[in-house]
C-alpha cells in the first residue's frame, strides 16, 4: 500500500500536478542519477547545479560514422571495406565488419578491438538515440 501512494505521488510529479491528497509520502530525492525528480511543490528547480548533466545523444547511424571517420584517419586502415554498426542501449556497443572491399586485411581481431576503443572514447560523451 505504501509502495502504491509512492508510485502515484511520483507520477503526479512527473507530470507536474501537485498532490491531491495530504496524506500521499514524498517522494524520493531522485530516481535517477542523472535526473532530478520534480518536488512536491510541482516544479522543477533548473539552479540546481548538483544534477549531472547528461550526455549528448546521437542515432546509431551518427555513432558509426564518428567511429568509421576515427578508423579512417589510421594510416593502415583500408579506403573501403570496413563498415561499423551500433546497437544495443545502455552501454551501446559498436561491431566493425570487414568487407571483402577491403582486401586483404592483416590481423582483423586488431581492428576490432581498435573500434572498441574508439566506441568507449566516444561512449563517454554520447548516448544511443532510441528511435
Amino acid at each position: 500500500m505504501e509502495d502504491d501512494r509512492e508510485i502515484v505521488n511520483l507520477a503526479l510529479q512527473l507530470l507536474g500536478q501537485r498532490r491531491s491528497t495530504s496524506d500521499l509520502p514524498t517522494a524520493p530525492a531522485k530516481v535517477h542519477p542523472q535526473l532530478e525528480v520534480i518536488e512536491a511543490t510541482g516544479e522543477a528547480r533548473p539552479d540546481r547545479t548538483d544534477v549531472l548533466k547528461g550526455k549528448e545523444i546521437k542515432t546509431a547511424a551518427e555513432l558509426a560514422q564518428m567511429i568509421e571517420a576515427d578508423l579512417a584517419k589510421h594510416p593502415d586502415c583500408p579506403k573501403n571495406g570496413f563498415r561499423v554498426t551500433v546497437y544495443g542501449t545502455t552501454p551501446w556497443r559498436a561491431m566493425l565488419t570487414i568487407t571483402p572491399a577491403a582486401g586483404p586485411v592483416r590481423n582483423p581481431q586488431e581492428w576490432r578491438d581498435f573500434t572498441e576503443e574508439l566506441a568507449e572514447r566516444i561512449r563517454k560523451r554520447y548516448d544511443l538515440a532510441w528511435r
